[in-house]
């Protein structure tokens, strides 16, 4: 199996992790078979374009998040943000577009303020 089958599992990993899901959960959510779902995980397999696209969507993740393979970051630093990142995204999901521009202005803010220490 190639490295980037092996990364993307591994993100599918962590974000469902991250969520608090197990693979069984996951997999009934995507509409797959779980066993395909642990494979897939460990990078045995290589899943579709439809399939990685449901994975995303029962993640409520978006797909450019479950592929995204930064090379230059350490895995341990890669996994925290990923992890941070897609808890910010699920509590995002649930508030209107409106809203969600609220937090984004004033995450925007904070960032700034940060700056200027």
């Amino acid at each position: 199996m190639s490295d980037i089958g092996r990364l993307v599992g591994e993100n599918i990993r962590t974000l469902r992790k991250a969520k608090g899901l197990s693979q069984e959960q996951l997999a009934l959510r995507a509409d797959i078979n779980a066993s395909y779902m642990g494979q897939v995980e460990r990078g045995d397999k290589n899943p579709t374009i439809d399939v990685l696209s449901r994975i995303a969507a029962a993640l409520h993740t978006p797909l450019e998040t479950i592929v995204n393979i930064q090379a230059e970051q350490p895995p341990e630093e890669t996994s925290e943000a990923v992890r941070y990142a897609d808890k910010i995204a699920s509590q995002l999901s649930g508030l209107s577009v409106k809203e969600q521009e609220a937090v984004y202005k004033l995450v925007k803010q904070l960032v700034q303020f940060k700056d200027l220490e």
